[in-house]
């Protein structure tokens, strides 16, 4: 089985300033709901720690580990267990058109619990997706109209 869970949104803001509030760890507890607490030096191979809030308030850690990074536009982490299981989460940053920014967030998983894991958390990861998605846009749209810094 192998099923993708994505959400994706268009903030007025350029790239830059998108790009720049995804990566910044240290503030993710002031404006994003699904993972309050990232860390990472974002260096392939590196791991990257979190903390990740599911439906009904519980926190889970995760570890999983930097297997893709395009600074500007594109990074990616993943898990594995064989072929138990792979998760690949990507995100990724594109321009449009004037100051307009589209993310994208994707979590392939796959495997032979890919099955399992998706009927226990699919619906808490896609939820996830979309408040951090649009979390992100509500951050980096108010640092563009001089609100909070991001």
């Amino acid at each position: 089985m192998d099923h993708t869970v994505r959400a994706e949104i268009d903030i007025d803001g350029p790239p830059e300033a998108v790009w720049q509030t995804l990566v910044d760890f240290e503030r993710y507890p002031e404006w994003n709901p699904f993972t309050p607490r990232v860390e990472s030096t974002l260096e392939l191979g590196a791991p990257i720690d979190m903390r990740v809030v599911m439906r009904g308030g519980r926190t889970i850690r995760q570890r999983e580990y930097v297997c893709e990074h395009v600074p500007g536009s594109r990074v990616a982490w993943e898990m594995r267990l064989g072929r138990l299981l792979h998760a690949r989460r990507v995100q990724r940053v594109s321009a449009l058109d004037g100051q307009r920014t589209r993310y994208v967030s994707e979590d392939r998983v796959r495997g032979l619990l890919a099955p399992l894991v998706l009927a226990l958390f699919e619906r808490s990861i896609q939820d996830g997706f979309d408040q951090a998605a649009a979390a992100l846009k509500r951050r980096v749209e108010s640092a563009s109209a001089g609100g909070a810094a991001g």
